[in-house]
């Protein structure tokens, strides 16, 4: 075993050699990283996920950080890139700390000390500057210029598509996503449309390898990456049968060679139990047959002559999904399970295969829509699904934070109330009835709203691009008054500024922060923001494209999350390197709990 001291110094070199690999893709006008596996494969990527998950890290702390980076892209899907650089710009900002004021800021005990002050501000004093500075500051730009709410997905879906791939390909992604956003909601709660989407885009989506990006399209209906087994157009809607096991499971195929001695009657009881089945299918006037398991030629020749579709070997997961969506009736009969109504069956072609597509009545829930995605190759096809998936995901996070948000506002709010209720009624037995309802109300009128992007523009939910929020962020801090720990405010403010510092030349962020800081001076306090004719925000002079927007609840998350991950760092004391012999045969139980007891022992030591 060789133990290994960390220091102050190893932890930056080792976040540094990330940053170098990151920064160069970082926006809009950053460049692609070509990356080479052992096979030999070749990826060109701008996502900073990928690029940081096909690299092999042997360090145990750049490991550490990396799943520090996966466990934060997990909840918000943005932010990979800007973690490693504010990660690293607040390490640089400790080591020159230490430097100026000499080797007591240097010591463990002392930057364990500093790491717990970050963290604790992250949780403490972090939530009132975004609710009380940031929030009103994101909702006076959207409102001065005149945005929609229509146009509210538009942007936050180009601003995060547009950091991770080419701009002809990021304009084609993000109309395809939202249309396809669009025809999925029809009218229906946003909130409840996102949910969906984020959670069952596996199923809602198929890829199509060998054509153009531009080819992708939104198809109505469920796409099954299986043909029809056998296929009779129903011409309209029509009743399916969902079964997950072979109609003629007992039976043994002619053309299999067993030398098996089977009993005459025994056959003809197999037969007439396969006739009960299919009488029964006939029975239910079922048009359409959806099995998730292989079966059998003579039920296939009976699907002929009775004019039946069948679709075998169908996913399970997609079944269940049809299933969730229409609304089934159970049937009976053992190996007869679900049946369900069918708006219409069709047949796609996608590139050079054909598929079968299905479209079904919602009841309740989105409509039923697939998201055709297509690549020229799969490493570049993999990386568009990628990117569409993270797109619902910081949407999804986006309006779970909204819903949070109001719903502690309307708890303090009522808490208010019945204070002031208390100290006015004698009697406390209505009052304490009263906020159950409310809070009951407030739930439901949430999740029937259809003004979903308006309500998140008013609650100042986006910002645009381009270092607003690490502008806004620095000037607060810095300003902040009442606050306890300064000089963690301090070190916090300027070690935001390295994302803008990448975006932009030298002379563009001195340009922009002096614009910024002047103009908000001007105000007295942030509740005096809709007095104020002059403030503009100007960070995309000299561009034609529009301000994209972004997810304060996502850069709020990126920083708590970074501060998580230092606040590991700092703590590290030593790295123990051990060698654990090769297992000749399984252990038990007890031997890995010894072990792992072993282990950390050693960790604690």
């Amino acid at each position: 075993m060789h133990e290994e001291c960390v220091s102050l110094q190893q932890s930056l070199c080792v976040v540094e050699v990330l940053e170098c690999v990151v920064r160069r893709c970082v926006g809009p006008g950053g460049g692609s990283v070509l990356l080479t596996r052992d096979t030999g494969e070749i990826i060109i990527t701008r996502h900073g996920q990928r690029i940081l998950n096909t690299l092999h890290l042997e360090h145990p702390m750049a490991r550490m950080v990396l799943d520090c980076v996966s466990a934060h892209s997990q909840v918000t899907a943005d932010g990979t890139k800007s973690f490693i650089l504010l990660l690293a710009a607040l390490l640089r900002g400790i080591q020159n700390l230490s430097d100026k004021h000499g080797r007591g800021h240097s010591t463990a005990p002392y930057l364990r000390n500093l790491a717990h002050r970050l963290l604790a501000f992250s949780y403490k004093e972090f939530d009132d500057i975004i609710t009380h500075k940031i929030l009103p500051n994101a909702y006076f730009y959207c409102n001065r210029h005149g945005y929609k709410s229509s146009s509210i997905l538009d942007l936050l879906v180009g601003g995060y598509i547009a950091g991770r791939l080419g701009i002809g390909q990021a304009d084609i992604l993000r109309r395809v996503l939202c249309e396809f956003y669009h025809k999925v909601s029809q009218g229906q709660d946003g909130v409840k449309t996102i949910t969906f989407l984020h959670s069952h885009f596996s199923l809602l989506h198929t890829t199509v390898t060998g054509l153009p990006i531009g080819c992708s399209e939104v198809i109505e209906g469920l796409v099954v990456t299986r043909d029809w087994s056998v296929w009779t157009d129903p011409n309209g809607s029509a009743k399916a049968l969902i079964i997950h096991e072979s109609l003629g499971s007992c039976l043994i195929g002619a053309s299999n060679n067993i030398s098996l001695c089977v009993q005459h009657d025994w056959l003809s009881r197999t037969d007439r139990a396969l006739e009960q089945k299919l009488a029964s299918v006939l029975q239910l006037q079922v048009r359409v047959l959806l099995s998730s398991v292989k079966q059998p030629e003579t039920v296939l020749q009976w699907a002929r002559l009775n004019h039946i579709a069948l679709l075998e070997c169908v996913d399970s997961a997609q079944l269940d999904l049809l299933c969730r969506i229409s609304g089934t009736e159970t049937v009976p009969h053992p190996s007869l399970q679900h049946l369900l109504m069918l708006k219409f069956c069709s047949r796609v072609q996608l590139g050079g295969h054909r598929y079968a597509c299905l479209g079904t009545f919602s009841q309740g829930v989105p409509q039923t829509h697939t998201l055709v995605l297509c690549g020229p190759a799969p490493g570049l096809l993999d990386q568009i699904v990628c990117v569409s998936r993270g797109a619902f995901t910081l949407l999804e996070h986006l309006c779970q934070s909204l819903i949070s948000t109001q719903l502690n506002e309307y708890t303090n709010s009522e808490t208010d109330n019945i204070r002031e209720t208390q100290e006015n009624c004698e009697s406390s037995v209505l009052v304490s009835s009263q906020p159950q309802r409310s809070d009951l109300d407030l739930s439901q009128s949430f999740l029937s709203s259809q003004d979903l992007w308006g309500r998140i523009m008013r609650a100042g939910g986006v910002i645009p691009v381009g270092g607003t929020f690490e502008f806004l962020l620095h000037d607060f801090l810095l300003n902040a008054r009442n606050r306890g720990d300064t000089e963690s405010c301090r070190l916090l403010a300027e070690a935001l500024l390295c994302v803008p510092r990448t975006l932009f030349s030298r002379r563009r962020f001195l340009d922009a922060q002096t614009h910024l800081i002047s103009e908000l001076k001007q105000m007295t306090n942030v509740q005096d923001l809709s007095k104020c004719s002059e403030l503009k925000f100007r960070f995309n002079n000299g561009s034609t494209l529009p301000v994209c927007l972004e997810s304060v609840s996502s850069k709020q998350q990126l920083v708590v999350s970074v501060l998580q991950c230092l606040n590991r760092l700092l703590c590290i004391g030593a790295i123990l390197h051990t060698r654990t012999p090769l297992l000749t045969h399984p252990s038990t139980s007890s031997e890995d709990e010894e072990g792992e007891t072993e282990n950390l022992h050693l960790s604690d030591n």
